[in-house]
């Protein structure tokens, strides 16, 4: 404890201050929430579709970024009367389908209607912590297709931000698509999939999917392999790390996403941020224990929870039926891929002065404190939010 309070005063104030601001703007205690709009789209009926857009409708309404309303906003928003929403929702109606590119092979559908849910449902979603597991209400676009229609794409609202695309069929079959800021989704065949070309752009979606949910969604991840690369920034010593850390995550990311095993998210992000801190206090305590075998087992044991942690990021999208072992290959490879970007920026960064006499003291350390820090306040904030919906039910 002692060495430990040694190295974060060794850390610069200036530091200090910058990665407070940063952890604060970033809000890692969300990072394997909705963080980005999930977008179902389906056709119940020949000649219709259906569109089911879930974001944080009360932001939507007010105009704020997605995801959030702030401390100035959710007040005004739960002071609103239901008519004042009604109007609300009409001019975020008229500026959503202002800018949504709905388009049945390759023509513009102009008619396309627009339902908010119930004041009352609006009030509870704006109330509910982002951490919160119930889904918030979705808005919902509906459209008449033309006749003979073959496909459909659409391109939402650059506004709207980053979006999983989940297009259902009557017969269970669902294809999944990561969508970026305004980006236009590719051809969704109204009467069904087709099984190669799906694939093909199943694995891509999801490999991006996972990437992206290391950089730059996964800011604790991000975190946990810098801690674990600035302690040895050998690309001997990493490579054997990345291994043990990829087994091991890739068991429970497996299980997880099969549901074979279920952890709550209330336990298992509360956990992450642990480890976090953990593996820094390591690198704090013990200079070499990079290279050592018991350093390798702690790592297995917290990929194990981050793959838990990944499983619940891969929920979110949505495995496709019968393109699960696609989508599972994709989104880890994805992953790892992000991963191998962190180390390559570590190893660029600092591989440099490995050797040097002033490598642990001036840049292990103080980094490793940081992260330390890091990952014990984020614990802390996990399982304050974990503990707040058994405080409101009474316990």
């Amino acid at each position: 404890m002692k060495a430990l309070m040694r190295a974060i005063m060794s850390v610069p104030r200036a530091l200090m201050l910058g990665v407070w601001i940063v952890m604060t703007a970033a809000s890692p205690t969300t990072a394997h929430n909705l963080a980005y709009a999930l977008v179902d789209i389906g056709f119940p009926t020949n000649g219709q579709v259906r569109i089911e857009i879930r974001t944080h409708v009360p932001a939507l309404i007010m105009g704020a970024p997605p995801s959030v309303l702030g401390d100035t906003a959710l007040p005004r928003f739960m002071a609103l009367t239901d008519a004042e929403i009604g109007t609300r929702q009409e001019i975020a109606a008229a500026n959503f389908l202002g800018e949504l590119s709905l388009r049945a092979d390759g023509r513009l559908i102009d008619a396309v209607a627009m339902a908010f849910p119930r004041p009352a449902e609006l009030r509870a979603d704006a109330l509910a912590p982002r951490s919160s597991p119930r889904p918030s209400q979705p808005v919902i676009l509906t459209a008449v297709l033309p006749p003979g229609t073959r496909q459909v794409d659409l391109a939402l609202p650059t506004d709207l931000g980053p979006a999983v695309l989940v297009a259902r069929y009557a017969d269970g079959q669902v294809i999944t698509e990561a969508l970026s800021d305004g980006a236009r989704s590719r051809a969704i065949r109204p009467a069904g999939p087709d099984s190669l070309s799906d694939a093909v752009s199943g694995f891509l979606a999801f490999a991006k999917n996972g990437f992206l949910h290391i950089l730059p969604a996964g800011f604790d991840h991000v975190l946990f392999i810098v801690a674990l690369a600035v302690a040895a920034p050998q690309l001997r010593a990493l490579v054997k790390m990345a291994t043990v850390f990829t087994l091991a995550h890739s068991i429970t990311l497996v299980l997880g996403a099969l549901r074979m095993v279920e952890v709550p998210p209330g336990v298992v992000e509360p956990a992450i941020s642990l480890s976090i801190a953990a593996v820094a206090v390591l690198t704090l305590m013990s200079p070499q224990a990079a290279l050592r075998r018991e350093r390798l087992a702690v790592i297995f044991a917290f990929g194990l929870l981050h793959g838990l942690g990944f499983a619940g990021g891969l929920h979110e999208s949505g495995l496709p039926r019968g393109l699960e072992a696609v989508a599972l290959a994709g989104f880890n490879i994805g992953i790892e891929l992000g991963q191998l970007v962190v180390i390559a920026v570590v190893l660029a960064g600092f591989g440099w002065w490995r050797d040097r006499p002033f490598y642990r003291s001036r840049i292990a350390v103080p980094i490793s404190a940081v992260v330390a820090l890091a990952g014990t306040i984020w614990t802390v904030q996990r399982i304050i939010v974990a503990l707040e919906p058994a405080r409101a039910g009474g316990f």
